[in-house]
């Protein structure tokens, strides 16, 4: 029987995956290998845009449309926060959906002109 060291994916080989925590990149040292500086860029990239925060009544636009399993295909949503949860409602068709993670898709955020009620003292 000969026992056989398992290989081990270090940042120079490229890896695909880029889920990298923040705590983890903090301890890396300097590189100049191109594969290990792309892997380090998608990995912040990857946190900058889990980390952006939506708020109730946010107009956030997809990229691409997105088609639903009840045939609605939609590109442009309204952000609806129920507590912890988040759906996003169609403007056109008023339906609820949801994205599964909605938080690593490359959407924007639509700027929405909102009139606000004028008082008087």
């Amino acid at each position: 029987m000969s026992s056989t060291n398992p290989t081990r994916l270090s940042e120079n080989m490229g890896p695909c995956e880029d889920g990298c925590p923040a705590a983890i990149l903090d301890l890396l040292t300097p590189t100049d290998n191109a594969y290990a500086r792309d892997w380090r860029q998608r990995c912040r990239a990857n946190l900058a845009r889990r980390a952006r925060k939506l708020s109730d009544g946010d107009r956030i636009r997809l990229p691409e449309p997105v088609t639903f399993t009840d045939g609605n295909v939609a590109q442009e949503f309204v952000v609806c926060k129920r507590g912890r949860s988040m759906v996003l409602r169609d403007p056109n068709s008023g339906g609820f959906y949801r994205i599964s993670r909605l938080m690593e898709q490359a959407w924007t955020v639509v700027p929405v002109t909102r009139v606000h009620k004028t008082v008087f003292a």
